[in-house]
């Protein structure tokens, strides 16, 4: 359904987008992070095949952090189940810093209620990662668990997949399962994202106070998270 390793000098716009700037709520702002939109920016460079999603630490458009939300092109229909997989790695330790390796979608009609399931890369605990699953429920906590490394930290490669089927969900890390899900089960159609942001202290295991948006071009740092391919196909 897609597969895509990154060999260009930048993100194939056949594949993927980033998102389009409508209103003050349309979820182009999420924590202490203004996701880059299309008005003004282009889509993540690759380097070395491998897509750069990348955050600042300086906004050109207002006092907070520039972060990177990319969405496939297309939708992925559960049919008899889906199967992602992604080799990436955090280019970063510095706390407060959250990598997103996720299916998503708001249910039609609604800004809270959607479908979700994700890895969660937070630089407050490197030696795990967090998965979550949502069923047509609201924004907010979600159902966590966090699962440790067998080995390395989330600086390492690492290869994460989610299976999705109509009756349970699965995430292994580098082919260790490492979750089972059958009570949160999503049932729409969804699509995938790769993003990095900032949260703010609403989410007190991500966030850091330690880190602040820069007020100058001259004080921006960039953290980023590489990611080495993506492959989703149906099962």
């Amino acid at each position: 359904l897609l597969y895509d390793d990154f060999s260009g000098d930048a993100v194939s716009s056949d594949r993927w987008h980033i998102p389009t700037w409508v209103s003050p709520t349309d979820g182009t702002v999420v924590g202490l992070t203004q996701f880059r939109f299309t008005q003004n920016s282009p889509l993540p460079a690759a380097v070395d095949g491998n897509a750069i999603i990348a955050v600042e630490t300086y906004n050109p458009t207002s006092v907070s952090f520039y972060g990177t939300d990319l969405r496939s092109n297309q939708s992925f229909e559960l049919g008899t189940g889906i199967h992602v997989t992604v080799r990436a790695r955090m280019n970063t330790a510095t706390p407060g810093i959250v990598g997103g390796i996720f299916l998503y979608a708001l249910k039609p009609g609604s800004t809270t209620l959607h479908d979700e399931i994700d890895f969660e890369l937070l630089t407050t605990m490197p030696h795990s990662a967090q998965t979550n699953v949502y069923s047509n429920e609201k924004l907010g906590t979600g159902n966590v668990q966090y699962v440790p490394y067998a080995s390395g930290s989330i600086t390492d490669y690492h290869t994460y997949e989610i299976k999705w089927l109509p009756n349970q969900v699965t995430w292994f890390i580098d082919g260790h399962l490492v979750r089972t899900e059958t009570r949160h089960v999503p049932a729409g159609p969804m699509t995938f994202h790769l993003n990095i942001w900032v949260p703010d202290p609403g989410w007190s295991a991500a966030h850091d106070p330690n880190i602040k948006p820069a007020t100058s071009a001259d004080a921006n740092r960039v953290f980023s998270m590489s990611v080495d391919s993506v492959h989703i196909q149906s099962i």
